[in-house]
């Protein structure tokens, strides 16, 4: 038998792990495989990017997975690293909201913003997050019909949150939670795209009331970094089977297969995986997919920006006793939302205190870095009180941060999957779901796809 070729363009986890995913589905079915991975920057990982200052390790991208989504704690046992699996400490379990110029905790028993029982709500009122007549109003939730005009649509978050719990807590409440999640507004998200369990549930509370709970931790991370899990995927890849800072410019047929160009010549592969972001994946579909390749140009990426600030402890007068804050929209600030690392990830040897700020609104972002810099010390020393600025302010902007989930994405993917010609699949953050775990499980379940049809191949 012939050994077939599979090139996956994109090396964040996606990639990664559909790689890696791949050799092992071709031994399991008996197909002589060769893998070949490109990634047009120098360093792989994606988002994934692990940074340590002082033998710490820092998290320039996401911080955590969640723990019951079953591919980020899978994948880092296929490799290993159960052992090394941290989740947040004692306090990290609850959180701030920044509201009319202070932190006020966000009651326990609510899931994503919503309220799941009247002793939250009542919580709520108590710390001044919502009104009595806000609190009234969110209670008769489960009361409400579904409009009718939503049933075959895809309605926004903030127009399905307000009919069921108001305005005041769909605002306090369910947008902080949204943004910290999808890195945009509730206006700008689609529900059915991105929540489509709440969106088919006739009533968000009584769901969330349900829902299956568990005594185990609801996020990890990795002792050491989340890049170890990138380290530990290139591990178990052969030898020049990755290749950096080559990046693939044209993606045509050819017989039988495909034809990558490169910087570096041209390559042939029976089987191509694009695990790389929509508008980078869209132009080398022109040729052979152009009906897909629209769809994902249509897609946008929100930016942001990280910030790590790193403070004196004396100079912090505040018990930063929780994970962190987020941050109300209706308050306009540049920062929406801050992790306080040595109350959240205690099993670090931190230096002094450490606050990672993440911005996400475009206003703010449109002004340079030393503005934007002064900005989000500016709004942290006062979420804290901090007697002093930061000794030290560290950022990085993500140009194309996440993929917006806009009203219809779900249908369109969906539709231009199945456009895609024979022995092309597509993979990542923009296809099917959010965070690192969906990420992995969008590479693996593509690669095991062209895997079979090689092994169906005459």
């Amino acid at each position: 038998m012939r050994t077939f070729k599979l090139a996956v363009v994109g090396g964040g986890i996606a990639g990664l792990a559909g790689a890696r995913e791949a050799r092992l589905a071709a031994e399991r079915a008996g197909v002589p495989l060769e893998v070949t991975l490109f990634e047009a920057s120098d360093r792989l990982g994606g988002k994934i990017w692990t940074e340590h200052i002082d033998r710490v390790a820092f998290e320039w991208g996401p911080d955590c997975f969640l723990a019951a989504k079953p591919r980020g704690v899978g994948l880092a046992r296929d490799l290993g690293l159960q052992g090394d699996l941290v989740s947040p400490g004692p306090l990290g379990g609850s959180t701030y909201l920044w509201l009319k110029g202070r932190l006020r905790r966000l009651p326990p028993g609510m899931v994503m913003g919503v309220p799941t029982g009247a002793l939250s709500l009542l919580t709520a009122v108590r710390d001044g997050i919502v009104g009595p007549l806000g609190a009234l109003r969110a209670s008769m939730e489960p009361l409400l019909p579904r409009p009718r005009r939503w049933r075959k649509g895809d309605p926004t978050v903030e127009e399905v949150a307000r009919h069921r719990l108001g305005t005041q807590a769909s605002s306090r409440l369910i947008a902080p939670l949204i943004g910290g999640v999808f890195g945009a507004l509730p206006a700008e998200v689609g529900m059915r795209s991105a929540l489509p369990q709440l969106a088919e549930s006739r009533s968000w509370v009584l769901t969330m009331a349900r829902r299956p709970t568990s005594s185990g931790p609801v996020f990890y991370s990795l002792r050491g970094g989340l890049a170890r899990l990138v380290d530990a995927v290139v591990t178990h890849l052969p030898a020049g089977a990755v290749r950096t800072g080559e990046t693939v410019t044209r993606l045509s047929r050819q017989s039988g297969g495909f034809a990558l160009t490169t910087p570096g010549g041209v390559h042939e592969a029976d089987a191509v995986l694009l695990a790389s972001q929509a508008h980078a994946a869209a132009p080398l579909l022109h040729e052979i997919a152009p009906e897909t390749a629209q769809t994902l140009e249509l897609i946008r990426y929100h930016a942001s920006a990280v910030a790590l600030l790193h403070y004196e402890p004396d100079s912090v007068r505040r018990s930063l006793d929780a994970s962190g804050f987020l941050v109300a929209p209706e308050e306009e600030r540049a920062v929406a939302g801050c992790s306080w690392l040595n109350s959240k990830w205690p099993h670090q040897d931190y230096d002094g205190i450490w606050i990672r700020a993440i911005v996400t609104s475009p206003g703010p972002l449109a002004a340079p870095d030393e503005a934007l810099r002064s900005r989000i010390a500016a709004e942290v020393n006062e979420a804290i009180d901090a007697r002093r600025s930061p000794e030290e302010i560290r950022m990085m902007r993500w140009r194309d941060s996440q993929p917006v989930y806009s009203p219809g994405h779900a249908p369109r993917i969906e539709a231009a999957l199945s456009n895609l010609p024979a022995g092309l699949a597509l993979a990542g953050a923009a296809v099917r779901g959010f965070g690192i775990p969906d990420c992995i499980a969008t590479g693996e379940e593509a690669a095991r796809r062209l895997v079979e049809g090689l092994a169906s191949t005459p």
